[in-house]
C-alpha cells in the first residue's frame, strides 16, 4: 500500500496515476479533494490533518486491516517566500508543523505497522533549492535529511528502510507560484535547461519500493542542476 501526503498539490496530484501502477494508493490531502482519475479505480482519497495526532490515530486505525507492505511517501509540504527580517514566526512555525512535524508524526504512526510485517519503504521529499527568501523552507527540508537518517539507521534490521529524494525544479506545484526572474535563473541551472518530469520521481520511488539495500540515501534529481 502506498500512502501519498500531499495529493492535491502539484507533484503529488502529478504522481498519482504512476504510482497507481505500483500498488494501491491512499491519497491524503488537507483541504482540496484531488481530481478523481476514473481510470485508477485502486486510489483511495482520504482528508486527513497530518499535523494533529489524534486525526493520524484515527486514520491508521481505520485502514490499519487494509495495511501491508507500506511505502510512505511524504509529498506535503508548504514554502514561505520571504527575507529573513520580515520572516514572521507563524510563517515559521508553519513551516516546522507541515514540512518536519507532521512528517515525524505519520511516521512515527506507521512505524509500528511496518516493524509487525517487518517491511516498509520511507520516502521524504527535500530540495536542492537555497536562495533568499526561503529560510523556514530550507531549514525544514534539510532537517528531513537528518531525521531520514536517524530512521535509516533504528529500523534497518526490521527491512524498514528511509530515503530522501532531493528534488530540482519541476514544472508544477511551487515552481509555478515563483517570480519569472526567479524561474529562469533556476532553469539556467541545469545543463540541459530544462525542467524535470514528475514521472522521474515516481521511479525513483519504484526503485526505492524494489531495492532494499538502499537505505539512509540522497538521491537528487535535479538535471544535474547542482553538479
Amino acid at each position: 500500500m502506498i500512502i501519498l501526503t500531499g495529493a492535491s498539490g502539484g507533484i503529488g496530484k502529478e504522481m498519482l496515476s504512476s504510482l497507481s501502477e505500483l500498488d494501491d494508493v491512499i491519497a491524503i490531502y488537507n483541504t482540496t479533494k484531488p481530481e478523481i482519475i476514473e481510470s485508477c479505480s485502486n486510489i483511495t482519497y482520504y482528508k486527513l490533518d497530518i499535523s494533529s495526532q489524534d486525526h493520524i490515530k484515527n486514520f491508521v486505525s481505520d485502514y490499519s486491516q487494509a495495511l501491508n507492505k507500506i511505502t510512505l511517501i511524504h509529498g506535503a509540504g508548504v514554502a514561505e517566500s520571504s527575507l529573513v527580517v520580515n520572516h514572521t514566526k507563524e510563517m515559521w512555525d508553519t513551516a516546522i508543523e507541515v514540512n518536519l512535524t507532521a512528517n515525524f508524526l505519520l511516521t512515527k504512526a506507521l512505524l509500528p505497522l511496518m516493524i509487525s510485517e517487518k517491511w516498509g519503504r520511507i520516502v521524504h521529499f527535500s530540495s536542492i533549492r537555497v536562495s533568499a527568501g526561503t529560510i523556514s523552507y530550507t531549514t525544514t527540508k534539510r532537517g528531513l535529511l537528518g531525521l531520514s537518517e536517524v530512521l535509516s539507521k533504528e529500523y534497518a534490521k526490521f527491512n524498514v528502510t528511509s530515503n530522501a529524494l532531493v528534488l530540482g525544479a519541476f514544472d508544477t506545484g511551487m515552481f509555478r507560484n515563483l517570480k519569472q526572474k526567479v524561474k529562469k535563473e533556476l532553469i539556467d541551472q541545469i545543463p540541459g535547461k530544462k525542467l524535470g518530469d514528475v514521472a522521474d520521481i515516481s521511479r525513483a520511488v519504484k526503485f526505492i519500493m524494489e531495492s532494499p539495500f538502499l537505505n539512509g540515501a540522497e538521491i537528487t534529481i535535479d538535471g544535474g542542476a547542482t553538479c
